[in-house]
């Protein structure tokens, strides 16, 4: 009975993930983006971003608070880096760059990014951007990046973008939307192969190696 209902829901599961996410949203500059999850079909529609009237009405001296909060972690985040380069136990770039060097590893990251890829599609995208600089004629030679930029985009994906030079005044201005579809069984499925490799499970003990090194050092300092 139970390992029926375990597989009832592994099942359950499976089928789930199987099904698409649509990630929905819009945009413009000097606005805050609105963001919406769609699932099932549209069964499930969940927003994002949301504004929230406490943030928008706190009074000066909660603000002045959180400033001197902010401070004080600030302060001691440069004490515990100091601390830190003076008994070894802080990390550097060559500590990074040991985990990366891991034979393999960059393979690994490469596959799993292409296997994002593969999971992440472009329903459509579409775009307005107004500029115009000091220069016209470095507005001409920006507005021409763009056009190649957005012609080579929409030869790739469903993509709309229109691109309008502005030579009387200086001015940046864009409004967007856009929607993706998310398939949660290929992003599982790249998840776990670049999780349980070769190269991922070395990198991993060398950076738990690592880290109780550096924590024997701190300790002992």
């Amino acid at each position: 009975m139970l390992l029926s209902l375990i597989l009832i829901l592994a099942a359950l599961f499976l089928l789930l993930l199987l099904v698409p996410v649509d990630l929905e949203g819009r945009g413009a500059f000097g606005k805050r983006p609105e963001i919406r999850i769609i699932w099932l079909f549209g069964l499930i529609k969940m927003e994002l971003l949301e504004e929230r009237s406490r943030g928008r009405d706190r009074p000066d001296e909660k603000i002045t608070e959180q400033n001197t909060a902010a401070e004080e972690g600030q302060e001691e985040i440069s004490r515990a880096e100091k601390k830190a380069e003076t008994d070894g136990s802080g990390w550097g770039v060559q500590d990074i760059l040991s985990i990366f060097q891991t034979k393999g590893l960059m393979k690994d990251l490469k596959r799993l990014l292409n296997g994002l890829v593969y999971a992440i599609r472009i329903r459509y995208l579409r775009g307005c951007i107004r500029i115009g600089l000091q220069d016209p004629a470095d507005t001409g030679q920006a507005a021409g990046s763009l056009w190649s930029l957005a012609g080579w985009l929409q030869s790739l994906y469903p993509v709309e973008i229109e691109i309008e030079p502005s030579f009387c005044q200086e001015v940046l201005e864009g409004e967007g939307q856009g929607a993706l579809r998310i398939w949660p069984i290929l992003v599982a499925l790249s998840l776990l192969r670049f999780s349980f490799s070769r190269p991922v499970l070395s990198a991993s003990l060398r950076l738990i190696q690592l880290v109780s090194r550096k924590r024997k050092k701190s300790i002992h300092y």
